[in-house]
Formats: C-alpha cells, sequence, structure tokens
C-alpha cells in the first residue's frame, strides 16, 4: 500500500511516551508525518521525539497533562505555533481501573477516570477540530484510543467500560459532525495489548490473558499503530465513524466449546492425535489401531456422541487407564503417510 499521502501532515498525539501511544508517534515519524509527541514524563516523551529525529523525522515533545481541557488546548495551540498548520489528533493517554464491582468504586476514582479518558479526549477531539478546520487541512483525522471494552461490557470494570463507551459515542456523533468538511473520526479498539496497563502482572496473568483471546496471543502495540497509519491516510478518507476492534477476534463473540471435525488440514492431511474420532474412524488402518486399544468402541453406536472429540478428551471418560490413553496417543501420533485423507 502506498501511504505517501500522510507526509508532511501535522499530527498530535497524546500519551506519546509508551505503549500503543509510543507505537504510533514513532509510525508516524517514519512515514514522514510531523509529530508533536504530548505526555506527563517529560523524561520518556522527550526520548521519544529524540527518537524519531534520530531516524531522520521531524518531532517535538510538549509536557501536557492530557486530563485537563485548558492543558490540551495549550498542546493544541502550541503545535499550530511550531509547525503552522494541524492536520489530526490522536488522542491516545488514558488509564485503566477495573477488577472489582461497582459499589467498591469510590467517586475519587469515577473523577480521576473520567478526567483523564473522557474528558481528555473530548478536548482533543474538540480543539483539535478547531485547528484542523482553520487549517484547512485536505485530509485531518481524530483518532481515539478506545478499548474493546467501549464494544463489550466486561465485568468489574464498569467506571473504565463507561469512558470507553462514552468515546466511542462521543466518536460516531462527531463523524456525523464533520464528515462534509473533510475530517474523518474513528476509534481504535485494543483487546489485550502489552502494555504498561497490565503493569507488572505476573507471568502466568500474562498468559491467561493471552489464551483468552482466541488469537492466542495478546496484541503488541504496534498492531494499532498500524490501523492508525492506515486511518490518516488517503487510503481510508471515506471511513469515518467507525469503532475498529484490534483484539484478535476477542470482542467478536461468545468463544462455545467446539472440535475441529478435520484439524488434520493443518498437517497436510495427516492424521494424528489431535484428529477428531470422527476423521479416525474414516480411516479402515487407523480404526484398526484404535480397536487394539479400545476393542469393540468402533461398533459402540453410543460413543459417536463423542465423535467430535478426541481421543484425549473422552479416554478419561471412558475409563481407559492413562497407561493405555498414553499408547493409542502415541500411537496415533506415529501413523503412517499412508494414513490419512
Amino acid at each position: 500500500m502506498d501511504f505517501s499521502s500522510v507526509q508532511g501532515k501535522v499530527v498530535i498525539v497524546t500519551g506519546a511516551s509508551r505503549g500503543i501511544g509510543r507505537a504510533i508517534a514513532e509510525c508516524y515519524g517514519a512515514q514522514g508525518m510531523k509529530v508533536v509527541c504530548a505526555a506527563r514524563s517529560a523524561e520518556q516523551g522527550e526520548a521519544v521525539a529524540n527518537g524519531i529525529r534520530e531516524k531522520g523525522g521531524d518531532a517535538i515533545f510538549i509536557q501536557t497533562d492530557c486530563s485537563k481541557a485548558a492543558a490540551i488546548k495549550e498542546l493544541v495551540d502550541k503545535a499550530v505555533a511550531h509547525y503552522g498548520r494541524l492536520d489530526g489528533v490522536v488522542s491516545n493517554a488514558g488509564i485503566g481501573m477495573g477488577g472489582t464491582p461497582l459499589h467498591e468504586y469510590d467517586v475519587a476514582d469515577y473523577e480521576k477516570i473520567f478526567a483523564l479518558n473522557s474528558e481528555g479526549v473530548f478536548a482533543g477531539m474538540k480543539y483539535g477540530a478547531e485547528a484542523i478546520l482553520k487549517s484547512h487541512s485536505k485530509g485531518g483525522f481524530l483518532i481515539n484510543v478506545a478499548s474493546i471494552a467501549g464494544l463489550v461490557p466486561q465485568r468489574g470494570q464498569a467506571l473504565y467500560s463507561a469512558t470507553k463507551f462514552g468515546v466511542v459515542g462521543m466518536t460516531r456523533a462527531a463523524a456525523l459532525d464533520y464528515a462534509a468538511y473533510g475530517i474523518t473520526v474513528n476509534a481504535i479498539c485494543p483487546g489485550y495489548t502489552k502494555t504498561s496497563i497490565f503493569g507488572d502482572a505476573p507471568a502466568a496473568a500474562m498468559d491467561f490473558f493471552a489464551n483468552d483471546c482466541p488469537a492466542k496471543r495478546m496484541g503488541d502495540p504496534e498492531d494499532c499503530a498500524a490501523l492508525a497509519l492506515f486511518l490518516a491516510s488517503d487510503l481510508a478518507r471515506y471511513i469515518t465513524g467507525a469503532a475498529i476492534p484490534v483484539d484478535g477476534a476477542l470482542s467478536a463473540g461468545h468463544q462455545n466449546v467446539s472440535s475441529w471435525k478435520h484439524p488434520e488440514i493443518l498437517t497436510d492431511g495427516k492424521l494424528n492425535s489431535q484428529s477428531t474420532i470422527a476423521a479416525l474412524m474414516e480411516n479402515d488402518n487407523v480404526k484398526a489401531v484404535v480397536e487394539k486399544f479400545l476393542p469393540g468402541f468402533a461398533a459402540n453406536e453410543q460413543a459417536k456422541a463423542a465423535y467430535g472429540m478426541t481421543f484425549g478428551k473422552i479416554g478419561p471418560m471412558l475409563g481407559l487407564p492413562d497407561e493405555a490413553l498414553q499408547g493409542l496417543l502415541s500411537a496415533l501420533d506415529t501413523l503412517q503417510e499412508g494414513d490419512s485423507l
């Protein structure tokens, strides 16, 4: 794809000192955009801007408390004063909060998370839109980093979900406001992503999040940066008002228990212990192997109810001794090349 349309665009990225914000800022800088990095941490923010400049890019850092609307206005004013225009704002700065039922939150918790996740985003859109309109940008854009918690409510996340649902709502409403004026407004909704929002979570917790995702991995900040680049480009000029998940299908729906009837498609058609019983019992050679360990299994009509499962799952249910079960699974994993579909 050709992303040359973003070259020279002036963009503000809040929360640019780390995580998704940093990945977006660095991606934009590498593509020739003029990046205004905003964050509370001067040390980390300056490091990001310096890194972009060292690679030949154009970037400045402006220390900003993105939870305060007045600070966001000052940020926009400084960006315009430095570069003479503004083409886009990525409102990424935010905090997480959760793990407890609603009644256990304090009013102070409510005020803290709404100040950054909601008011900060509103201010970025308000003052950003004004500056983009005054700049007569021909490719203006507003991108809000929301969350899948703004698409699907999550237990223990009442306040966080409320802020992110609000961001998605503001995004869609603002898209209607500015569609006729050439400014696209979209939201990126990350799922489990390897950022500081997880703090110092132990490896076991990170493994849980990865396994909970249908894609069986956590996202990288660069996954969101790639989408942010696309949305800032002319390739996405007709995409506005969208809230796009970047979550490995986590928000796509509930994961019911299911099994592939023919997982051997992943192993060039070769049957093995991960193949479903239905697939195994279609092959006479394999059926003979099964009969060796489970005499009479092929003729058992009741057993057909379990044909969508694997022997590894139903072995204990059948009362098959562990040694015999392991023998069966081992035999299935050493099937000859001819024992395939």
